[in-house]
């Protein structure tokens, strides 16, 4: 067993390696709005839901590029939890003779709804995650699923032509969207790496009555790794490095570094690299815990010629938690901040 964990770990690393090679010359990619991700890495990669053992449930709420009428505006509601070892219905774990088998308490199912406004587009949808996370004696190796579902909608009233638009006349300008996100995830006590692949059907839209290959969507690679430097009993540092690139090779690349304190407040910095020519974005975020609550917020700063006219991006995050990891599995590790206090 020990050895199939080492094995399955030297392919997670080659997969990530190659990752890397294949995406290192590629230069954008669109990413997901939100800069508090790392508090909920399920959204990114659903092998980490249920990862830290606790019930969660979270709201994000987002207004992009303040200044300009309108912006973008983001808002999304999350949970995640990790089962109990009777299940949600009372199920018992089925194990054979040698110990092995199915288990609800490895477990992890998370929920998210979410509405992104941008101009005249709309977007509302859900997506729904489980994982499945077997451990060793080194650390977790998890794999997880997720099913994405939302609906595109144009509004006709907030676009204005010069000349009648034959595609905005038609009937049909919103679209229903299912796709899906793969996730391999391993961790240890002191850092955690994970890739995955959304948008893996590439499904395509549907508007205007128009049904073509043209308006699919793009599929994505994630690489997402983290470390934690204990660098006192009070003080701790974690770095984080979020890669992407899709089927083009266009390459867009975070870093993260937060400093927490005590466990009850933390501060950090982010960078985010632009694509095709254009400059990049800068984040600062810092937050406090009271008890099972979590507080954020997070400013964006664009790098580009944009911060002429804007006031930056601004984003608040509130997280309650729920349970002891303890009920729920006998591994216990602190790889990261958010997976001891979560």
């Amino acid at each position: 067993m020990e050895r199939n964990g080492h094995i399955l770990r030297f392919y997670m690393f080659l997969w990530a390696s190659l990752f890397l090679l294949l995406c290192g010359t590629a230069k954008s990619q669109q990413t997901q709005p939100y800069t508090q991700y790392l508090f909920d890495r399920y959204l990114l990669n659903p092998a980490a839901c249920g990862s830290n053992g606790y019930a969660n449930i979270g709201v994000v709420i987002k207004d992009q590029w303040t200044g300009f009428k309108g912006a973008p505006s983001n808002q999304m509601l999350s949970g995640q939890i990790r089962l109990p070892r009777e299940g949600l219905f009372g199920t018992r774990s089925r194990r054979g003779s040698s110990g092995r088998g199915y288990s609800p308490e490895n477990v992890g199912i998370g929920v998210s709804l979410f509405n992104d406004i941008r101009g005249p587009i709309r977007t509302t949808g859900a997506q729904l995650s489980y994982a499945y996370h077997l451990e060793d004696q080194m650390g977790v190796t998890s794999f997880g699923l997720s099913v994405n579902m939302f609906q595109l909608y144009l509004d006709r009233n907030k676009i204005v032509t010069e000349e009648e638009d034959i595609f905005l006349n038609s009937s049909r300008l919103s679209s229903f969207v299912p796709d899906a996100i793969f996730g391999v995830q391993y961790t240890m006590r002191d850092y955690y790496i994970g890739v995955s692949v959304s948008n893996v059907f590439q499904s395509f839209l549907m508007l205007g009555g128009r049904n073509s290959s043209a308006y699919r969507i793009e599929r994505q690679y994630n690489l997402l790794a983290g470390y934690i430097f204990e660098v006192s009993p009070e003080w701790s540092i974690v770095p984080t490095l979020n890669a992407k690139c899709n089927d083009h090779l266009s390459f867009q690349l975070d870093a993260n570094v937060i400093m927490y304190y005590f466990d009850q407040f933390w501060g950090g910095l982010s960078y985010r690299t632009g694509g095709g020519g254009v400059p990049g974005s800068t984040s600062i975020m810092f937050g406090a815990r009271y008890k099972q609550y979590f507080f954020g917020y997070a400013f964006d700063y664009s790098m580009s010629a944009m911060r002429r006219y804007s006031y930056g991006s601004h984003e608040l995050m509130a997280t309650v938690t729920f349970g002891q990891p303890e009920r729920f599995f006998r591994f216990k590790r602190r790889y990261e901040y958010q997976s001891s206090v979560r």
